[in-house]
C-alpha cells in the first residue's frame, strides 16, 4: 500500500510536469555490491544492484538480468518483469517495456539526471526509443518526510544500534587501538541484527577526537582520554541508524577541560532537541545549538552542520535551503567541538519531528563522569 501510494504521488508530478514516465537506474557502486539509487527500494521495494524500473501514467515495469528474476519478482510483485537474457543490452530491455507501455518515439520520458551517467544518458539518448527529458530530485522532494511506516523502521535501527553502543561500552579499555574498537563495533552490528554498516565505522581517539571524520587507525587508547565512536547500520527493510557517542576511556579521570567541553556538547544537543518543531528551517535549527556553543567560548570549534536527514540512505535527500523541517522529518542532532592536538567531543542522535516538536528516536545513554 505504501508503494503505490508514492508512484501515485509520483505519477501526479510526472502529470504535471507533462511527462509520460519515468526511468529510474540501480548499479552497483564500484567493486561494492550496494546499490546506488534507493530512489529504486523506495519506489518498487527492490533492493537489488542493478535494474531499471519505467513507470508510467497506468503501468510500472522493471527490467534486469537472471541474477534478480526471482528476487524482482518477489520484492517488486506490483511490477511487470522484462527480463534482459545474458549478453543482451540493457536498452533492449527498455525498449521493450516501453513497446508494453505503448512508449513512441515521441513520448516524453524522464530520468535522474543525477544518478545517470552521461556515459549511459548518452547511449540512451542514441538506443531507446523516446524523447528523454533529463530531471532532477523527483523522488528525493517525496523521501523528505517519512511516513509512519518508515518511521517505525527508523527506530527499529535506533534501537537496535543503542545497543550495540551499551555493548561497546563496557568493552573499551586502555592499550586497544581503534582499529580494534572498530571491528568490535562492527560484529555487533551484525550480532544485532544489521545487514551492513550505514558507513564505514568512526573511531577517533585523543588528539584524533578532534578530527570529525578521522580515519580509524592503529593507535592505542590511553586511560583518561577521549573517544569519538561514530557508527550505524542498515537493517532489513534498509533504513539506517546513525549516532555518535564520546565516552573516556577507563583507568584515569578526564582532563577538566574535556568535561567541560562534553557537557557543553551534551547542552547544545538537548537545546536543539528542544526547539526543533514543524515549520522550523534547518539553518534556524543549526543556529540554536551554534549559538549555544559560542556563547560558552568554542564556536571556532563548531565545524560542521549540526546535522542531515536520515532513511535509506544515512545523509538521505533533503533540500536543506528551501524546505522545512516538518513533521516526518527525521534528522540528526550532532553539535561537536574539536580542539586540535588535544581532543574532541561530538554526540548524535536521530530525531522525528512531530507535530508536538521532536522525539529522540536513539536512546543510548550519554556518558556519566564520576
Amino acid at each position: 500500500m505504501a508503494l503505490s501510494k508514492r508512484i501515485t504521488k509520483l505519477r501526479k508530478i510526472l502529470q504535471t510536469k507533462k511527462l509520460a514516465g519515468i526511468l529510474l537506474q540501480v548499479t552497483e557502486c564500484g567493486q561494492s555490491l550496494q546499490p546506488n539509487n534507493q530512489n529504486v527500494l523506495y519506489l518498487a521495494g527492490f533492493g537489488g544492484s542493478t535494474a531499471v524500473l519505467l513507470i508510467t501514467a497506468t503501468k510500472t515495469y522493471i527490467i534486469c538480468d537472471a541474477r534478480y528474476w526471482s528476487r524482482a519478482a518477489l520484492e517488486s510483485p506490483d511490477f511487470q518483469l522484462v527480463k534482459l537474457n545474458r549478453g543482451e543490452r540493457q536498452t533492449n530491455g527498455i525498449n521493450a517495456a516501453f513497446k508494453l507501455a505503448k512508449i513512441t518515439k515521441t513520448s516524453s520520458i524522464a530520468f535522474e539526471a543525477a544518478k545517470i551517467t552521461y556515459q549511459t544518458a548518452e547511449i540512451w539518448k542514441k538506443e531507446l526509443n523516446a524523447k528523454l527529458v533529463p530531471t532532477l530530485h523527483l523522488v528525493e522532494r517525496l523521501r523528505q518526510y517519512k511516513e509512519a511506516s518508515e518511521i517505525a523502521q527508523l527506530r527499529h535501527a535506533c534501537t537496535q544500534t543503542d545497543k550495540v553502543y551499551k555493548a561497546i561500552a563496557k568493552f573499551v579499555k586502555a592499550g586497544m587501538t581503534e582499529l580494534e574498537v572498530g571491528y568490535e563495533i562492527d560484529m555487533q552490528l551484525r550480532a544485532f541484527g544489521a545487514t551492513d554498516n550505514s558507513f564505514s565505522t568512526i573511531v577517533g581517539s585523543g588528539p584524533n577526537s578532534a578530527i570529525p571524520h578521522h580515519a580509524t587507525g592503529d593507535r592505542k587508547l590511553k586511560a583518561g582520554e577521549p573517544v569519538v565512536m561514530d557508527f550505524g547500520g542498515v537493517y532489513p527493510g534498509g533504513y539506517c541508524s546513525d549516532i555518535t557517542r564520546t565516552i573516556f576511556v577507563p583507568g584515569k579521570e578526564p582532563t577538566a577541560k574535556m568535561k567541560e567541553v562534553y557537557q557543553i556538547v551534551l547542552a547544545a544537543n538537548k537545546a536543539a532537541k528542544a526547539a526543533l518543531k514543524p515549520g522550523l528551517m534547518w539553518n534556524e535549527y543549526d543556529k540554536v545549538a551554534r549559538d549555544y556553543i559560542d556563547k560558552k567560548g568554542y564556536g571556532k570549534y563548531f565545524t560542521h552542520g549540526l546535522g542531515h536527514s536520515v532513511g535509506l540512505e544515512v545523509h538521505d535527500p533533503f533540500d536543506y535551503g528551501h524546505d522545512a523541517l516538518n513533521e516526518g522529518t527525521v534528522i540528526t542532532d550532532e553539535p561537536g567541538i574539536y580542539i586540535d592536538g588535544v581532543g574532541g567531543v561530538r554526540i548524535e542522535d536521530d530525531l522525528v519531528v512531530t507535530k508536538d516538536g521532536a522525539v529522540r528516536l536513539t536512546a543510548a545513554p550519554y556518558w556519566k563522569f564520576n
